[in-house]
């Protein structure tokens, strides 16, 4: 994937607003003040901006085409809470770039609650977003949760203020959403050889798949500002249950006939990671076998809007490495480096286990 630069300056920043997107249904009420809303988009991609100089694989190039290439839009949703926490009013924009967009409504005089969410969408209309948007009528019970997390397309930002509309007076508000959660890049190399001796030839390990999977996952994240815990977990992830954070990667090339001339070298794909601390594992599932072996098991601190790489070698199995992205992590090999014992991670018995979606 060569890292070609193309540019959005040409493209008009495209959007539609309207006051009953998501389902909203406003009340009828004397609305005789402008609110002028202006909302920065700058801080939505700027940080995932990772460019893998080994293998020639640009996150920040998925990003910068993210209209001309990919046909998707920014998502750019403000909600307006009144003094008593319900949802009176809303505006909904799609961009095609990441230039400020600006629109006007009009609101009762009065104290507000004024949230802002950016998300991707894949169409201008609230079905094609990469989050759902769950009982929004209450800031109270408002949140948002990903449709999916082991795109690119997952990310979010937010941002939250609070106004005053007075009578026969504009009021003009400046929303900057920042990025919540942070985007994992996956690169898994040299899944399908036995060792360095085999490289090159046809030497099956017997790995079927590959999985990044996790306990302490969210899934979900409240609107309200003064909300004492703003993640929303998946049931029993605190129990000793695992989930898959990435999703199972099958290699194409592994055919069921067991023809195995031939076996991709590496995977490389994305996850999404809304918890702030987690704690996750590496695994592989040999054929014939229905539990995963996992390495690389460890408790992890994330910093919203950053890159993190989640770098496997099969040559260097015990030791992958999981954290900020950069190009200093890629293994050379060592013929003296020795494997750890895996553990055993047994997913299918588990009851608990979520469904990735």
């Amino acid at each position: 994937m060569k890292n070609i630069l193309y540019s959005l300056m040409g493209f008009a920043a495209l959007f539609v607003t309207s006051c009953t997107n998501d389902d909203i249904n406003i009340e009828t009420r004397d609305s005789v003040n402008d609110v002028n809303v202006t909302v920065s988009l700058s801080n939505f991609i700027s940080g995932y901006n990772f460019n893998d100089t080994r293998h020639d694989i640009s996150v920040t190039e998925d990003f910068r085409t993210f209209n001309s290439e990919f046909d998707k839009y920014i998502h750019v949703r403000t909600l307006f809470y009144n003094s008593q926490g319900f949802l009176v009013d809303s505006l909904i924009t799609y961009s095609s770039t990441t230039n400020t967009v600006s629109k006007s409504i009009k609101l009762a005089a009065g104290n507000y609650t004024v949230i802002t969410t950016l998300n991707f969408a894949d169409e201008e209309d609230s079905a094609g977003s990469w989050w759902d948007f769950y009982d929004k009528e209450k800031l109270s019970t408002a949140y948002l949760s990903p449709y999916r997390r082991d795109r690119i397309w997952s990310i979010m930002s937010y941002a939250a203020q609070t106004i005053t509309v007075s009578s026969g007076n504009t009021t003009n508000v400046s929303m900057t959403p920042s990025p919540i959660g942070a985007l994992g890049y996956m690169y898994l190399q040299n899944f399908q050889y036995k060792n360095e001796a085999t490289y090159g030839t046809v030497a099956d390990n017997g790995v079927r798949s590959i999985a990044l999977y996790s306990q302490n996952v969210a899934d979900g994240y409240k609107l309200d500002p003064n909300a004492s815990e703003k993640y929303i977990y998946l049931e029993a992830t605190l129990s000793g249950s695992w989930y898959y954070l990435s999703s199972n990667l099958e290699p194409s090339d592994f055919s069921l006939s067991k023809d195995y001339g031939y076996f991709r070298t590496n995977l490389y794909s994305y996850v999404y990671i809304l918890a702030p601390s987690f704690n996750a594992a590496f695994g592989y599932q040999l054929d014939g076998e229905n539990f995963f072996h996992s390495y690389g098991q460890g408790n992890y601190t994330i910093q919203n809007g950053q890159t993190y790489l989640a770098y496997w070698d099969w040559f260097q199995v015990g030791n992958p490495y999981f954290g900020e992205a950069d190009n200093n992590h890629w293994h050379t090999y060592d013929s003296n480096v020795k494997s750890m014992e895996p553990l055993k991670h047994n997913l299918t018995d588990s009851p608990s286990l979520y469904p990735f979606k």
